[in-house]
């Protein structure tokens, strides 16, 4: 969407949804965006990996749909939460 000149992401406006859901609240103090990117990264050079990679803009997604899941610097916390991947 552009406003103003400026191109802008309406996910990006919703702070809301870059917030850790329940739980992860506790759990975001220890596990960051990178180790989740890291991990992964280990097991898709294993053979392994439960997300698809894109290799394109260096990202991690759900494979049930392809949505964004995390990337070195930002995860979807509430939709890792919701899915299941959290549970340790």
């Amino acid at each position: 969407m552009l406003e103003n000149g400026c191109l802008s992401w309406s996910a990006m406006e919703d702070h809301e949804a870059n917030k850790p859901a329940g739980y992860v609240d506790d759990l975001a103090k220890y596990l960051r965006a990178s180790d989740l990117y890291d991990l992964e990264t280990y097991f898709k050079n294993k053979g392994g990996s439960e997300f698809l990679y894109d290799e394109e803009l260096d990202v991690f997604r759900f494979p049930e749909d392809g949505r964004f899941a995390f990337c070195k610097e930002f995860a979807d916390w509430r939709l890792l939460e919701e899915r299941g991947y959290l549970e340790f």
